[in-house]
């Protein structure tokens, strides 16, 4: 993934674009958090593969997957998250 600048606010869209597209419901900061996330490592420069981002998405703590346990699984959630985000226009 490249290192430009893309808004926290784009990414956050393309989080709840993504929650909204998959059908799931949440009802803590998980779209914030998961927003911060990318955010950071986009700024960092430090984003590279999906591997890298996975730890810090991981660590989030939230009721989202509990909530959503019949829709979607963390794992695909993340990776189909990660190329959303990828191809934001910078």
């Amino acid at each position: 993934m490249r290192s430009a600048s893309i808004s926290r606010e784009a990414i956050l869209r393309s989080t709840l674009f993504h929650i909204q597209i998959k059908q799931c419901q949440y009802i803590d900061d998980f779209p914030d958090n998961v927003a911060s996330v990318f955010h950071e490592m986009i700024k960092s420069k430090q984003m590279h593969d999906f591997e890298q981002v996975k730890k810090r998405l991981y660590r989030i703590s939230t009721s989202f997957f509990a909530i959503n346990k019949e829709r979607v699984c963390k794992k695909e959630f993340y990776e189909g998250l990660y190329k959303r985000v990828s191809t934001i226009k910078r």
